[in-house]
């Protein structure tokens, strides 16, 4: 079904129109940026009242390029996320599809990043879901892989601490590069030698065959080591001294190794048809070039979301509202409740 989509979990208000194939007919996306840029995070508070004013105005505007008429589905994020958030966005969609008297259905913010990599912004529609795909969802508050199949989505290891983009924005905030954090940190590291230090694997006290993640211990050790080489916050955040710069490659180069530590033995055991990346640090030029290269030598496909679909945005989830419509699952306008935490079970139905 032609289907709205609306995004409203964090920072991030978003609005986009699909066509029945998945094809991107429109895509809004208006960033809190600036807003929390003072306090180097998300004041939730701030965000829902600013998702409250910016709803209405993408509304307005994806009527006006796509029209919204011949809209047959609505599709919003129910969770995980701040609870603010979540019900501006979810209270407005039902009031929505109430009033125009369509189907709506609630998608699970995780999910949605999942089928992320197979949009694009090109008008061609969506391309489907193969019958297994192995993909990392990294971003500010997940880093795990997932086992994408027919039976839906289920989830094959964890953070223990820190998400990887939540490392990197405290980093950045350490160092007084500002919020958001990860896109300077990725910026500053591609002038830097990324051999140039060397940090200690994690140690997570977990049976054996346990691919668990672990960030934190490394962000310490990366902020101490900066507070050894200059006095922070940086004097010129826009020109970090040359020391700084070979830290932050070698910063960036320990997460992305990290990240892709599992990968070989997951590929082993789940023989996948394609490995997709999707969450804000699948913008990471590292994780991008590192993920094409191991395409290139194993012979494995290597989907990624286009840029602009990395963070946040209304697009996935209506897509993902779309494959959740075609299964059946529909909710009731009057009933629907957001969740702020990821409720993921070991096996979730896409």
């Amino acid at each position: 079904m032609r289907t709205l989509g609306i995004e409203t979990s964090c920072d991030e208000t978003a609005v986009a129109v699909l066509e029945s194939d998945g094809a991107v007919r429109f895509s809004l996306i208006s960033s809190q940026a600036a807003v929390h840029a003072p306090y180097l995070g998300v004041v939730p508070e701030l965000a829902a009242r600013h998702h409250i004013e910016a709803l209405p105005r993408l509304l307005a505007e994806a009527d006006h390029q796509a029209g919204l008429a011949s809209v047959e589905l609505v599709a919003v994020t129910r969770g995980p996320g701040l609870i603010g958030s979540l019900l501006v966005g979810t209270c407005f969609a039902q009031a929505y599809a109430w009033g125009r008297r369509l189907p709506i259905t609630g998608v699970d913010h995780l999910e949605a990043h999942l089928v992320s990599p197979f949009l694009n912004l090109e008008g061609r529609p969506a391309r489907p879901l193969p019958e297994r795909t192995l993909s990392l969802v990294v971003s500010g508050g997940h880093s795990s892989y997932f086992r994408l199949d027919a039976e839906g989505a289920r989830p094959l290891n964890r953070t223990r601490d820190d998400a990887a983009g939540e490392v990197f924005d405290k980093v950045a905030a350490a160092l007084g590069l500002g919020y958001p954090g990860g896109p300077a940190v990725d910026r500053l590291a591609e002038s830097g030698d990324p051999q140039a230090f060397a940090f200690s694997v994690p140690r997570i006290k977990d049976p054996p065959g346990s691919l668990d993640f672990s960030f934190s211990g490394l962000k310490t050790m990366v902020i101490r080591t900066a507070q050894e080489l200059t006095p922070l916050p940086l004097a010129d955040p826009a020109s970090p001294p040359h020391a700084v710069l070979d830290l932050l490659a070698s910063f960036r180069r320990t997460v992305i190794d990290w990240l892709l530590a599992p990968l070989d033995e997951l590929v082993r055991r789940y023989q996948p048809q394609g490995v997709a990346a999707s969450g804000g640090v699948a913008a990471n030029h590292e994780l991008r070039r590192r993920l094409t290269a191991w395409g290139w030598r194993t012979g494995v496909e290597v989907l990624l979301p286009p840029l602009s679909l990395t963070t946040d945005n209304a697009a996935m989830i209506a897509r993902a509202g779309q494959l959740r419509a075609a299964r059946g699952r529909l909710d009731d306008p009057l009933t629907l409740r957001a969740y702020p935490r990821a409720s993921w079970k070991k096996t979730r139905g896409q």
